[in-house]
This record gives C-alpha cells, structure tokens and sequence, in this order.
C-alpha cells in the first residue's frame, strides 16, 4: 500500500510540473502583499519612527473606538464572544472570570486606552475591533441613532495599532503586543483574510522567540505554534515552528491539531519522498483526533470538557484535515479498490464538516461572523460536488436527493450570514445545482476561489458545462495565496494553473427556454 502511494504521489507530482510548464516567468514570481501592520505611507513611517513609543500613545485619536454608551451598547451584544475560541489562550490566562477575555467592560478599555503602555493600548485596540466585527450591519450607534459602521472603526484601529506595533517591537515587542498580534489572528480569520492573519502570526512568532518563549512553559507560545500550523496548512505555506510540548491538559485537543496539521504540510511539501514515519504520524494522530473529538458527546463528558459551539468548531477542524489527509488518493478510487476507503473517508468527512458548520449555527444566539468556518464547510461541498457528478462512482437518487439537500442547506446558511464570503459561496453552489438540474440560465462567466482553484461555467444551446480546477487534489503548494477570501472571485486573475480538472456536462432539461 506505501509504494501504491508512493507512485501515485510521484505521477501527480508530475502533473503538477506539467502544468507549471505553460506560464510565463511572470506568472511563476510568488507575490505575498505587505505587511499587514505596514500598510501606511512610507512618510507616515518615517515620522513615526523618529517618535518616542511614549507620543505615540498620546497620538491616538479620542474617536478612535466608539463613544462610551455606543461602546456599552456593543459589549452587550458581544458577549457571546467569550464562550468562542476565538479569546483561546486568553480565557485561560485570565482565570479570574470577571476578567475572562482581557477587556470585558467599557472601563476597562477606556483605562487601558489612557495608560502608558503600548502593548495594552494595542491589545485594547485590537479587541475593540473584534468586537466591532461581530456586529450586524444595521447596529446603531447609541448617540445619535445612526449606522455606525463598523468597517471604518476597524480600519482606523488597524492603522493605529500598525504605528503603534513598530513603535514597539524594535528589536522585540512586549508581550502584550504579541497577545495583540493573535488577536488581531483572529480579526483577519474572522473577516476573510486568512493570508494576512497567517503574517500575524508569523510576526507574534518572531517577537516570541526573540523574547526566549519557546524556551520554557507559555500559554502565548502554544497560541502562536499552533495557529501557525493551523493556517499554514489551510493557505498551503510551510510552518515556521518545531514540535512543541504543551503542559496544559485543556490544550491536549489544540495541539493535536496543531501537531496532525503540521505531518500533512510535511507530507503536501515532500510527495512522492515523504518519509513512512510522517505517514505513520499522520494516520495514528488522525485516529486519536476522531477519539478526542468525537461528532456525538454525551452531554455530561461535554459540560467537562468544551462549550457545544467549541466543540463544534473543533468538529469542522477535525473533518478539514480528514478530507486533507484522504482527498489526493480517493480520486483513484473508481480505479483502484484499495482506494475505496479513503473516498468513504472522504465523504463522511464532507459530511460531517457541514453538520458542523450546522451546528456552530445553530447554537449561536447572535449570529458570529466567522469567514473561515463558511469557507472551510463551503470547501466541504465542493468536494460533495465533484464525487456526485464523477461518472466512476455513480450514486442512487435517494443518494443524490441527500447530498443535494445537505449541501442546499448549507446555501441557505450562507445567505443568512449576510457578508461577501456567504454570498459568493452560495451563488457558486446555486450555479452548480442549476447545471447539475439542467436549469442554468445564467451567463458564461469564470471565477477564481482563493485556496481552492477556479470554477468556469459555459452553454451551448442544449447543454451547459462545468469545468472546475483545483490543487487540493493533487497535494501541490499553490503559486499564490496572497488573494483574500474576501476578494470578488470574479475579479480575481484567472490565468493560473492547476494540478487537477474535472469537466463535467449537463443536459437542459425539457421545456427549458433557449
């Protein structure tokens, strides 16, 4: 079965040199895009720096965040962001629980604001505009009963904290700035920029091991490794940090991901030369994920362990990197029968990544906006998709029906999300069961999804056509990861190539005008 593997891997290592053959120089130059704390003019930067840390902190706008009863009003709709993972390791640093999230009241983050430290002003900051993320669209503010606008909050706040991060981190930045570098992490995963919150992490990273956290027991520090192993393997970039043993018992879960995470980047790195010991690694990982993080806890085991919505969220995670492991060697299942396990692998998987997207909706009392979670689930379809449309491995109509409901279901949950993201997704996925239906009537068009490939819809008079590219298949390192998740797909260039396609035609169905 290795060397079934180790062949396979090595012809589609081949497909995907012969698919880089065709670009031109310029399109093989890899573009990674500034900074995210350095996006300012370069005049700006030089006259900050020629400034103490000190005025810095007494440059900071006084309208930067909201008013006091706005950012009241605020705080009391954003509490449900405490019981999320999204404050993980911060819930824990703080076992105070009125402290519980770093800055839990207005007070609080108005004193943090007036002190003279730059790291706490920044994480201050930081946490305001997560805050302010989380907000509906037609959230007022408390004074004067206008929209409030979230977004210009948010991007006043990151230029802020941009200028106040180089202010502090020469030659390393404080501890709380690196505590402001993860939660600005989790803004940008929230948001749908999932390229610029890994170059958060990567930054927390470097501060972290110029101040010796590696070195010795650091909740911050098992923040950072395994975030860096999470997103590095989502946008398809090496990791920056070695194995790391973690103490703490509520971390066992995390670092396991962290750790399953890391083995399959090794493994999408070295192909066909993968060593036995990273497979081994990653299938006996895989199987202690599935015992650590069950998809049905009895409720008592739950209460001890993770609120239902974290463990939702660990559930989609769990099923990510189950699909990850097994979608490269499934696509040979309809030729090969010893594949067929990791195709049901597959499936289940896709499956389970929904009904946890399902449920991480379900149990929220206010909608949280989380782009990540919509696109990793939005993934999960696709991947329904192109199994029920593959001629080798016909389905049932009552298996067709399912799949079709499930993932309809999952468009509905798109739509009520309300933000780019959402809509993009769910407009791909209603083309595709349009076509699949024989009922699309819609123009030919081209889009590009970042960090999965790129989808092209195109009719004749009788019939409609799906051609859909992808690398997820084919364990190849994108060229590019520097487009958002947020960008409009159909903007996006679209000249790159892929190590995988799949062409799929569909008849109109009777009646359907032309």
């Amino acid at each position: 079965m290795q060397e079934s593997i180790r062949v396979l891997t090595s012809q589609l290592d081949k497909c995907n040199v012969a698919g880089s053959a065709d670009k031109s120089p310029h399109q093989q130059e890899v573009h990674i895009p500034e900074n995210s704390q350095l996006q300012i003019p370069k005049e700006t930067l030089a006259n900050e720096r020629s400034q103490t840390p000190m005025s810095q902190l007494e440059l900071i706008p006084g309208d930067i965040i909201p008013n006091s009863q706005t950012l009241e009003k605020i705080l009391d709709y954003s509490d449900q962001l405490l019981q999320s993972l999204m404050l993980w390791p911060f819930a824990i640093i703080h076992n105070d629980q009125e402290d519980r999230g770093i800055f839990c009241n207005r007070d609080k983050i108005f004193d943090a604001l007036k002190s003279r430290d730059i790291g706490l002003a920044s994480k201050c900051l930081i946490w305001t505009s997560l805050l302010l993320s989380q907000l509906p669209k037609d959230f007022k503010d408390a004074e004067t009963g206008l929209p409030l606008c979230p977004e210009k909050f948010i991007d006043r706040i990151l230029t802020q904290v941009s200028i106040l991060y180089l202010a502090d981190c020469t030659p390393a930045c404080s501890i709380d700035s690196i505590e402001a570098l993860v939660l600005q992490y989790e803004l940008f995963v929230a948001i749908g920029r999932p390229s610029t919150a890994w170059k958060c992490i990567r930054a927390g990273i470097e501060n972290a091991l110029l101040l010796g956290l590696h070195l010795r027991p650091s909740l911050l520090w098992d923040a950072l490794w395994i975030r860096d192993r999470q997103m590095s393997l989502i946008i398809g970039l090496p990791y920056g940090t070695l194995n790391m043993d973690v103490q703490t018992t509520e971390l066992d879960t995390l670092r396991k991901i962290g750790l399953v995470s890391g083995f399959i980047s090794d493994r999408d790195r070295l192909r066909q030369d993968t060593p036995f010991s990273i497979m081994q690694s990653i299938v006996e990982g895989m199987k202690e994920l599935k015992i650590m993080i069950p998809d049905e806890w009895a409720e008592a085991d739950l209460n001890l362990a993770f609120s239902p919505i974290e463990h939702a969220i660990m559930r989609l995670y769990k099923h990510k990197l189950n699909i990850m492991i097994h979608l490269p060697y499934s696509q040979f299942a309809g030729y090969d029968k010893q594949f067929e396990y990791t195709r049901v692998e597959v499936l289940e998987s896709a499956e389970g990544a929904l009904d946890a997207h399902g449920d991480i909706r379900s149990l929220q009392e206010k909608p949280l906006r989380c782009d990540l979670y919509d696109f990793l689930a939005f993934n999960a379809a696709l991947v329904l998709f192109v199994d029920l449309v593959a001629k080798e491995t016909p389905r049932t109509i009552e298996e067709e029906d399912h799949i079709w409901t499930v993932i309809m279901e999952f468009v509905s949950r798109l739509r009520k999300t309300g933000e780019v993201l959402g809509e993009q997704a769910a407009d791909v996925l209603d083309d595709l069961y349009a076509a699949y239906k024989g009922r699309y009537q819609g123009p030919c068009k081209v889009t590009t999804i970042p960090q999965f490939g790129r989808l092209t819809v195109s009719r004749d008079s009788t019939q409609t056509t799906i051609e859909l590219e992808s690398s997820v298949y084919t364990f190849r390192v994108p060229d590019e990861t520097g487009k958002e998740l947020i960008d409009d797909w159909t903007e996006i260039d679209s000249s790159g190539t892929y190590g995988w396609r799949g062409i799929y035609t569909f008849d109109d169905a009777p009646g359907l005008p032309i």
